[in-house]
């Protein structure tokens, strides 16, 4: 247990502690909702999150109150066995459990082909004749090669159902193993009596199909369902950390903290948020970003948490520690979706829970029916109705497909946050895109220049590029980049939220905000301090005090109409969102002119521009009144009201952490055409959640019947059922692959 502790703890906020591990044994919403009913009831225990998709369980728990030795023994005593998620302890924990169930399904397949003989010789001295002490000799092996398989192979359906009728639920093991004992023991006393026929081989197929559904089961949805699992256990258990004094030792990721210097060699994961140091290095962003070429990142550049260092080792210094870092961010994000039961998993496990109960009264129907008409066959038929109908399929047909398409996104760079997110997504008509940083990107260029006085373009364009050149400010690139000629200036300055100031041939020149420059010329004339707009901007274009001013104490000289520029791929994913029979609007704070030449450009009639946070936000609101399901896509902190009340939402991967909070998807390579394929596959999805619920309830309907009149096998229902469950969690592992 202190093994298992040390890989699963660390302090969590607001004085909690907490624990993430996955649950071995756990394969039906009735072992999710046992977790969490179980632990969730301990003193001190604040909050219980399961994954049934990937098994993983998420506590968090008061200190004071309760303590991790508690809660893993809870765990343990719902019949369930903690497993670390990553690290040397949970790497062999899973390897452990992968032999196992492979143990057991050698076993019973080893035993099922070897009872096939004595059976055949049974079966044949039935319709021919034999001599008693053979026919007994045959029951009595094959007798004793099934007690190993039910008590070894069958043992995880055994406990199963042990543990399910200790809780006071009936979960997918209790008809199962009923169904076991029940072939057993009556083939046990058949044995005894040397009379009636034996079920042993039956007992023996059962369970080989049972265990290798189960398998085939566990492996799909573990190497291909599941996007956060594959980003957590992508980094490493521990780190090289340089010390002040040059030297360099390795130590847990865990304790990793901001300033921190880190050695990454070739071809390692870059374990948190970094800078690099010196020199440049090629990085594979690939599954942060979804961007599948790998980059030339230089000195000072920011490395994600989870990239791939594809160049020569390099230093880089973290930015943050492991539990902060965008990797963990992004992982949170997914398991948090993942743990969330979205309205069409939570019908289904009901209709799973209930379905159980049902079955168990069918068989005992079953039973008493073909009692009364004919014995012989009451035994079969009744076992074939416990095994044929267990519901399994009916369990995972939403999850497995939702994790797919999960799954599929994160490959693409888009990370679905909340769990019914895909289901709300799937039903929208409308599209609402936000400019700044959504439809544009970083990089600011001049729109338009207009001179005022006889002061010529081409001066005043080398003028505002010497004032701006040694600026940080994101503007300043605008003019640095706009024009290669520059003039000579002295006693440069800049002042915050006004603009820059310097000397030219010993004329007092400023670039920034109208008011602040015209107050040069207020200095010798008091009665010019307004500035002379040019033709084009009047006093009643309310754009007009937006633009930046260049100017001495002769007056006003130019104005600039600064505009970022259009993300490369806008244009091409407003055309793909139309394909597929959106609309697409534009709301943005912006100028109204911008928003109506960006709107231009892209081909959008609908576009407004001057809204505050609450004038989107009435927007949205308008357009749910007319019965639309709207999409937001946005990327600021003002877009967190207006992200959160649309039908679905989506974020910017760069954009501010409230946007990512509030936001349903993240688009983390930034690419408006991820957005597309993101609708394509909620269409998808939701569309095989249905197929798949049909299928499951289609193979129910058409099972049962056969079973409860004695036309299946129990062996022949052992097959039907895992291959339901197998088809069900293959289509979902197809869809995971399919490109959208």
């Amino acid at each position: 247990m202190s093994q298992v502790a040390a890989h699963l703890h660390w302090h969590g906020a607001r004085g909690l502690e907490q624990a993430e591990f996955f649950a071995e044994g756990m394969h039906c919403a009735n072992c999710a909702r046992s977790i969490r009913a179980g632990v969730g009831a301990l003193p001190g225990v604040r909050q219980v999150d399961v994954n049934l998709t990937t098994a993983r369980v998420s506590v968090s728990w008061d200190p004071d109150r309760a303590r991790l030795g508690t809660v893993l023994d809870a765990v343990e005593d719902l019949g369930f066995h903690a497993v670390p998620l990553n690290g040397t302890a949970g790497s062999e924990a899973r390897h452990a459990a992968r032999r196992g169930m492979q143990k057991r399904i050698g076993l019973a397949g080893l035993a099922a082909m070897q009872m096939s003989m004595y059976t055949v010789g049974l079966y044949a001295g039935a319709w021919s004749g034999i001599d008693p002490w053979i026919e007994q000799l045959l029951r009595v092996t094959a007798m004793l090669i099934a007690v190993p398989v039910l008590l070894y192979s069958g043992a995880p359906f055994l406990a199963g159902a042990w543990h399910d009728l200790r809780r006071r639920s009936l979960g997918m093991d209790v008809p199962v193993a009923a169904a076991l004992l029940l072939a057993f023991i009556a083939s046990v006393l058949d044995t005894w009596r040397n009379s009636g026929q034996v079920y042993f081989d039956s007992v023996a197929m059962f369970v080989f199909f049972l265990l290798v559904g189960r398998y085939v089961e566990m492996n799909v949805r573990r190497s291909s369902l599941n996007a956060g699992e594959a980003l957590v256990r992508s980094l490493p258990a521990t780190v090289t950390r340089l010390r002040d004094d040059g030297r360099s030792e390795r130590v847990p990721l865990q304790q990793l903290n901001a300033g921190d210097r880190l050695v990454v060699p070739l071809g390692a994961v870059i374990p948190v948020d970094s800078t690099l140091e010196r020199g440049s290095t090629l990085v594979d962003e690939s599954l942060v970003t979804g961007e599948a070429l790998p980059v030339t990142r230089a000195a000072g550049a920011r490395l994600p948490g989870g990239a791939i260092n594809m160049g020569a080792a390099c230093t880089v210094r973290a930015s943050a520690d492991a539990r902060h870092s965008t990797l963990a961010s992004m992982a949170a994000l997914i398991e948090r979706a993942q743990a969330e039961r979205p309205p069409q998993a939570q019908a289904a496990d009901r209709a799973a829970a209930h379905f159980v109960f049902w079955i168990v009264l069918l068989a005992a129907a079953t039973a008493v029916f073909w009692y009364w008409f004919d014995p012989a066959r009451a035994f079969p038929a009744t076992l074939a109705v416990l095994v044929v109908t267990c519901p399994c399929a009916l369990s995972l047909a939403t999850p497995a497909a939702l994790a797919a398409a999960t799954t599929r996104l994160a490959r693409r760079g888009v990370l679905v946050t909340r769990a019914d997110a895909l289901e709300r997504l799937a039903a929208i008509d409308t599209v609402v895109l936000d400019k700044t940083g959504t439809l544009t990107n970083a990089r600011m260029q001049l729109a338009d220049v207009r001179c005022v006085g006889a002061l010529p373009r081409s001066a005043a364009l080398a003028l505002a590029a010497s004032l701006e050149q040694r600026s940080a400010h994101p503007l300043a690139a605008a003019f640095i980049g706009a024009t290669t000629d520059r003039v000579a200036i002295t006693d440069l300055r800049e002042h915050a939220g006004h603009g820059i100031e310097g000397i030219v041939d010993g004329a007092t020149w400023r670039i920034g905000k109208s008011d602040w420059v015209a107050q040069l010329r207020a200095r010798t004339d008091p009665a010019a301090a307004r500035p002379a707009a040019p033709a084009a901007l009047t006093n009643a274009d309310p754009d007009a005090d937006d633009c930046i001013w260049l100017g001495s104490a002769a007056g006003h000289a130019a104005a600039f109409s600064v505009a970022d520029t259009l993300r490369p791929d806008a244009r091409a994913a407003v055309a793909r969102l139309r394909s597929l029979g959106l609309e697409v609007r534009i709301a943005s704070g912006d100028r109204r002119a911008t928003i109506a030449r960006v709107a231009a450009e892209l081909g959008i009639a609908a576009a407004e521009g001057r809204m505050d946070p609450q004038a989107k936000l009435g927007l949205i609101r308008r357009l749910q009144a007319q019965g639309r399901h709207v999409l937001m896509v946005g990327d600021g902190i003002n877009d967190g009201p207006v992200l959160a009340a649309a039908h679905a939402s989506c974020a910017m991967g760069g954009g501010a952490a409230l946007a990512h909070a509030a936001a349903d998807l993240l688009l983390m390579n930034e690419s408006l055409v991820g957005l597309a394929g993101a609708v394509q596959t909620a269409r998808g999805a939701t569309g095989l959640v249905r197929a798949n619920l049909r299928w499951a309830l289609g193979y129910n309907l058409c099972a049962v019947p056969l079973a409860a009149a004695g036309l299946v096998s129990p062996w022949l229902a052992a097959l039907g059922m895992s291959a339901s469950s197998l088809y069900v969690v293959e289509r979902a592992r197809r869809f995971a692959r399919t490109d959208a």
